[in-house]
């Protein structure tokens, strides 16, 4: 049995469509439908129902999901030892925008040095979006925003670095009344952000909001308006910006894991690509 046909199996019970498992999966929607075809013709039942637009388990699939689930789980892990035992194969990096512009070429020179025959994809994303992604398996690990809840006990996070939050401003503009570019709130750093902003300025005047902290500095410093964000490495590239930090106030930006490539040699070779030092 083919380990690939129970992972879109299953992506499509939790995902309730074809195409959405495919979208997960990395393959075509009629990919999926002739794997799920070829599982059911194995095990000689009916998996599926379409119930509307909805694909949904029969009672025999619901009786084996656990097992599956226990088959993929285990597969993973197998994986996972095995990657970590090399330095050879693929790493699946997510991260966010800001981190990605920060550490993703000094990674890869990193890796070209250490470990040549690691090949890296990157994959970026925000950090609600990373983790999720790496809760279904799509990627190895991410670069992201410290999660606003606690961590399960399967996954690791390791702090890279923590951003000084502060008011950002052009420097050739009065930005004494402007109105605000707003960090999405809907963003975990942008929701810490917004708290700051608030604990500053009762009523602040929001001119937009948006999830895209290169455009609102772009913006900032053409005169649009001012903004509460953190201080990422990137930022020095916008000369005509001004950056008062507020005291105190940080982002923690870090690295996830899953807690069995914790201690894996290509784990150790990630992060001191990413601490100071490596």
């Amino acid at each position: 049995m083919d380990t690939r046909f129970l992972s879109s199996l299953v992506a499509v019970v939790e995902e309730g469509s074809l195409a959405a498992a495919a979208r997960r999966e990395g393959v075509t929607a009629s990919a999926v439908a002739q794997r799920i075809a070829a599982l059911q013709a194995d095990v000689g039942v009916d998996l599926l129902r379409r119930a509307g637009r909805v694909m949904q388990p029969t009672a025999e699939c619901r009786r084996l999901l656990p097992k599956m689930r226990d088959i993929l789980r285990s597969e993973a892990d197998m994986r996972g030892e095995l990657r970590g035992a090399s330095l050879t194969g693929r790493l699946r990096l997510g991260a966010v925008s800001t981190a990605m512009g920060d550490y993703a070429g000094h990674i890869l020179r990193h890796l070209q040095q250490a470990a040549p025959e690691v090949a890296l994809h990157l994959v970026p994303g925000t950090s609600d979006a990373l983790y999720g992604a790496m809760e279904h398996g799509q990627i190895d690990a991410a670069i992201l925003v410290e999660p606003p809840f606690a961590v399960p006990k399967s996954y690791v996070f390791r702090e890279i670095a923590r951003q000084p939050i502060g008011l950002l401003q052009a420097k050739s503009h009065s930005a004494a009344a402007s109105p605000y570019l707003v960090y999405s709130r809907d963003a975990w750093g942008g929701a810490q952000c917004w708290q700051v902003l608030c604990a500053e300025v009762p009523a602040p005047e929001i001119l937009a909001e948006l999830d895209a902290l290169e455009l609102i500095a772009q913006m900032v410093e053409e005169g649009t308006g001012q903004a509460v964000l953190p201080r990422w490495e990137g930022l020095s590239r916008f000369r005509g910006l001004r950056f008062t930090p507020f005291n105190g106030e940080v982002r923690r930006l870090g690295v996830i894991l899953h807690q069995r490539d914790a201690e894996s040699a290509l784990t150790r070779l990630l992060m001191g690509a990413l601490l100071p030092g490596g």
